[in-house]
Protein backbone atom coordinates (compact mmCIF):
# COMPACT_ATOMS: atom_id res chain seq x y z
CA UNK A 1 0.00 0.00 0.00
CA UNK A 2 1.18 3.49 -0.83
CA UNK A 3 -0.10 6.86 0.43
CA UNK A 4 0.03 9.76 -2.02
CA UNK A 5 -0.61 13.32 -0.76
CA UNK A 6 -2.38 15.39 -3.40
CA UNK A 7 -1.97 18.88 -4.76
CA UNK A 8 -5.22 19.75 -6.49
CA UNK A 9 -4.15 23.36 -6.98
CA UNK A 10 -3.25 22.88 -10.64
CA UNK A 11 -6.36 20.85 -11.45
CA UNK A 12 -9.71 22.05 -12.68
CA UNK A 13 -12.95 20.47 -11.49
CA UNK A 14 -13.16 18.21 -14.53
CA UNK A 15 -9.54 17.01 -14.38
CA UNK A 16 -9.52 14.67 -11.38
CA UNK A 17 -8.27 11.81 -13.56
CA UNK A 18 -5.08 13.77 -14.23
CA UNK A 19 -3.43 12.38 -11.07
CA UNK A 20 -4.45 8.82 -11.93
CA UNK A 21 -2.97 9.12 -15.39
CA UNK A 22 0.20 10.70 -13.99
CA UNK A 23 0.59 7.82 -11.54
CA UNK A 24 -0.27 5.20 -14.19
CA UNK A 25 -3.33 3.96 -12.30
CA UNK A 26 -6.68 2.61 -13.42
CA UNK A 27 -9.17 5.46 -13.88
CA UNK A 28 -11.77 5.72 -11.11
CA UNK A 29 -14.69 6.13 -13.51
CA UNK A 30 -13.76 2.82 -15.13
CA UNK A 31 -13.76 1.16 -11.71
CA UNK A 32 -16.49 3.02 -9.85
CA UNK A 33 -18.86 3.88 -12.69
CA UNK A 34 -19.94 7.04 -14.44
CA UNK A 35 -22.43 8.10 -11.74
CA UNK A 36 -19.69 8.32 -9.11
CA UNK A 37 -17.44 10.01 -11.68
CA UNK A 38 -20.12 12.71 -12.15
CA UNK A 39 -20.47 13.10 -8.37
CA UNK A 40 -16.72 13.57 -7.93
CA UNK A 41 -16.68 16.22 -10.67
CA UNK A 42 -19.63 18.02 -9.08
CA UNK A 43 -17.96 18.04 -5.66
CA UNK A 44 -14.69 19.33 -7.10
CA UNK A 45 -16.51 22.02 -9.11
CA UNK A 46 -18.34 23.21 -5.98
CA UNK A 47 -15.09 23.31 -4.02
CA UNK A 48 -13.33 25.32 -6.72
CA UNK A 49 -16.25 27.77 -6.86
CA UNK A 50 -16.04 28.18 -3.07
CA UNK A 51 -12.33 28.93 -3.28
CA UNK A 52 -12.86 31.55 -5.96
CA UNK A 53 -15.84 33.12 -4.19
CA UNK A 54 -14.43 33.10 -0.66
CA UNK A 55 -10.72 33.32 -1.53
CA UNK A 56 -10.04 30.53 0.94
CA UNK A 57 -8.51 27.08 0.95
CA UNK A 58 -10.80 24.11 0.55
CA UNK A 59 -10.27 20.46 1.50
CA UNK A 60 -10.45 19.22 -2.10
CA UNK A 61 -7.74 21.57 -3.32
CA UNK A 62 -5.26 21.67 -0.45
CA UNK A 63 -1.78 20.32 -1.05
CA UNK A 64 -1.45 18.71 2.38
CA UNK A 65 -4.90 17.63 3.47
CA UNK A 66 -5.99 15.03 0.88
CA UNK A 67 -4.27 11.65 0.57
CA UNK A 68 -4.95 8.75 -1.81
CA UNK A 69 -4.60 5.14 -0.72
CA UNK A 70 -3.11 3.14 -3.58
CA UNK A 71 -2.95 -0.64 -3.49
CA UNK A 72 0.10 -1.59 -5.50
CA UNK A 73 -1.18 -5.09 -6.29
CA UNK A 74 -4.34 -3.68 -7.89
CA UNK A 75 -2.59 -0.66 -9.44
CA UNK A 76 -5.57 1.38 -8.32
CA UNK A 77 -6.81 3.91 -5.84
CA UNK A 78 -8.76 1.98 -3.21
CA UNK A 79 -9.67 4.88 -0.96
CA UNK A 80 -8.47 8.04 0.62
CA UNK A 81 -8.62 10.35 3.56
CA UNK A 82 -8.45 14.07 4.14
CA UNK A 83 -7.92 16.38 7.04
CA UNK A 84 -10.96 18.54 6.46
CA UNK A 85 -10.07 21.72 8.29
CA UNK A 86 -7.05 23.77 9.01
CA UNK A 87 -6.55 23.46 12.75
CA UNK A 88 -8.91 25.44 14.94
CA UNK A 89 -7.70 27.60 17.83
CA UNK A 90 -7.22 24.47 19.96
CA UNK A 91 -5.14 22.72 17.27
CA UNK A 92 -7.89 20.27 16.27
CA UNK A 93 -8.34 18.89 12.75
CA UNK A 94 -11.06 16.53 11.55
CA UNK A 95 -10.27 13.50 9.42
CA UNK A 96 -12.68 12.02 6.90
CA UNK A 97 -12.04 8.79 5.03
CA UNK A 98 -13.49 6.31 2.56
CA UNK A 99 -12.51 3.00 1.06
CA UNK A 100 -14.02 1.08 -1.83
CA UNK A 101 -16.38 -1.59 -0.44
CA UNK A 102 -14.46 -4.53 -1.88
CA UNK A 103 -11.38 -3.47 0.12
CA UNK A 104 -13.14 -3.05 3.47
CA UNK A 105 -12.25 -5.28 6.42
CA UNK A 106 -8.69 -5.93 5.23
CA UNK A 107 -6.88 -3.48 7.52
CA UNK A 108 -6.03 -1.01 4.74
CA UNK A 109 -7.86 1.93 6.29
CA UNK A 110 -6.47 1.18 9.75
CA UNK A 111 -2.92 1.19 8.40
CA UNK A 112 -3.51 4.28 6.26
CA UNK A 113 -5.02 6.32 9.09
CA UNK A 114 -2.25 5.33 11.53
CA UNK A 115 0.34 6.56 9.04
CA UNK A 116 -1.67 9.64 8.08
CA UNK A 117 -2.25 10.75 11.66
CA UNK A 118 1.43 10.23 12.53
CA UNK A 119 2.25 12.39 9.50
CA UNK A 120 -0.18 15.19 10.41
CA UNK A 121 1.04 15.18 14.03
CA UNK A 122 4.45 16.25 12.73
CA UNK A 123 2.91 19.71 12.36
CA UNK A 124 3.46 21.80 15.48
CA UNK A 125 0.08 23.57 15.14
CA UNK A 126 -1.94 20.35 15.43
CA UNK A 127 -2.67 18.92 18.87
CA UNK A 128 -5.47 16.43 18.15
CA UNK A 129 -7.39 14.70 15.37
CA UNK A 130 -11.15 14.16 15.58
CA UNK A 131 -13.55 12.03 13.53
CA UNK A 132 -17.30 11.47 13.36
CA UNK A 133 -19.08 8.18 12.73
CA UNK A 134 -22.69 7.18 12.78
CA UNK A 135 -23.51 4.88 15.67
CA UNK A 136 -24.53 2.17 13.21
CA UNK A 137 -21.25 2.18 11.23
CA UNK A 138 -19.48 -0.62 13.09
CA UNK A 139 -16.61 -1.10 10.57
CA UNK A 140 -15.69 2.58 10.84
CA UNK A 141 -15.97 2.49 14.62
CA UNK A 142 -13.62 -0.51 14.72
CA UNK A 143 -11.05 1.31 12.57
CA UNK A 144 -11.06 4.29 14.93
CA UNK A 145 -10.78 2.05 17.99
CA UNK A 146 -7.86 0.15 16.43
CA UNK A 147 -5.91 3.33 15.72
CA UNK A 148 -6.33 4.50 19.32
CA UNK A 149 -9.12 7.04 19.10
CA UNK A 150 -11.73 7.23 21.84
CA UNK A 151 -15.26 8.61 21.95
CA UNK A 152 -15.47 12.06 23.52
CA UNK A 153 -18.99 13.10 22.48
CA UNK A 154 -22.23 11.36 21.55
CA UNK A 155 -25.31 12.69 19.76
CA UNK A 156 -28.55 10.93 18.84
CA UNK A 157 -27.03 9.50 15.65
CA UNK A 158 -23.27 10.08 15.85
CA UNK A 159 -20.16 9.37 17.86
CA UNK A 160 -17.30 11.86 17.91
CA UNK A 161 -13.81 10.41 18.33
CA UNK A 162 -10.53 12.04 19.33
CA UNK A 163 -6.83 11.26 19.41
CA UNK A 164 -4.50 13.68 21.17
CA UNK A 165 -0.88 14.09 20.15
CA UNK A 166 1.60 12.82 22.71
CA UNK A 167 3.95 15.55 23.87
Amino acid sequence: MKLVPLDFGSMGPDEHHKIERKLGLQLASMILGEQIDREIKAAMRTSLENIIRDKRQDQWYSDWQSVLIILKEANAIIGGFCFQNNPDNDGLVQVGYMIRPEYERNGYMTEALKRGIAWIFERSDISAVIAETTKSNMPSRKVLEKIGMSVYEETAKSLWWKMTKCA
